[in-house]
């Protein structure tokens, strides 16, 4: 039934609850997980990045995130899982990572969802509800305090 698995990350812990749900439903049907995340500039720059350009902060960031998620493809190989991952460019998220569906075709999207209500989210707007309603493929949206942190 599933195949192939997107995971959608954005660095923080709650994104990670979604890793455990798909990571099980990817050994019960011997799927491949996918993860991704959206290259972003930073809210701020210390002091000491003030002289870089553009250019080099997203080279930096790309970077960092390329570690953070060879790490945890690392942790999930260790734990039976066929996962692999990908840095995304520059842009809105749901938009992003809806083209990267596009491009995969992945049988099942597994994300969690940050709990935001009210006018953060109305601000933020909702990469899950996004992609709940634009995705061509099933979406699981995770509460974020429904499997605690990563062991």
């Amino acid at each position: 039934m599933f195949q192939k698995i997107i995971v959608p990350l954005d660095g923080s812990k709650q994104a990670e609850s979604a890793l455990k749900p798909a990571a099980f439903i990817a050994r019960a049907f011997q799927a491949a997980i996918k993860l991704d995340m959206v290259e972003e500039m930073p809210p701020h720059l210390s002091k000491d990045e003030w002289e870089l350009t553009q250019d080099e902060v997203l080279d930096r960031n790309r970077r960092e995130s390329e570690e953070y998620l060879r790490a945890l493809c690392h942790e999930m190989r260790s734990d039976g899982c066929n996962v692999s991952y990908a840095v995304l460019s520059l842009g809105p998220a749901a938009q992003r990572i809806l083209e990267d569906v596009e491009a995969e075709r992945p049988d099942l999207i597994v994300l969690s969802s940050h709990g935001r209500t009210g006018l953060p989210r109305v601000v933020l707007g909702s990469v899950a509800e996004s992609l709940a309603r634009q995705s061509p493929c099933p979406v699981m949206i995770v509460g974020h305090h429904s499997y605690g942190e990563r062991q």
